[in-house]
């Protein structure tokens, strides 16, 4: 829990250089990705297109265990949706059983 608040805590810092939306920080994507890099030592580790305008991008580390979601626009406006803590990798996915109701 206190990496995940301090990584927030840095983001949300950032206010004056990025906006601030229900959503969470925007800004620059290079700003998070540096902070994300330098800071909390988390890469890039899974993404996709939520939609043609978001890019939804999974940061993490594996030293600290924090996580990061941010998710961009196509004029290269990021938010960070998420933060969190206790990152692990799925090692293979576990369907769900049952039937659909």
């Amino acid at each position: 829990m206190k990496t995940a608040l301090a990584t927030t805590a840095l983001l949300l810092a950032a206010a004056p250089l990025a906006a601030q939306t229900a959503d969470g920080p925007c800004g620059k994507r290079q700003f998070f990705v540096d902070q994300l890099v330098e800071t909390y030592q988390e890469q890039p580790v899974a993404g996709g297109l939520q939609s043609e305008d978001s890019l939804v991008e999974i940061w993490a580390s594996k030293e600290t265990g924090s996580f990061t979601i941010l998710v961009t626009d196509p004029g290269g406006e990021t938010c960070v949706a998420f933060t969190g803590e206790d990152f692990h990798e799925a090692t293979g996915f576990v369907g769900v059983k049952g039937e659909a109701s």
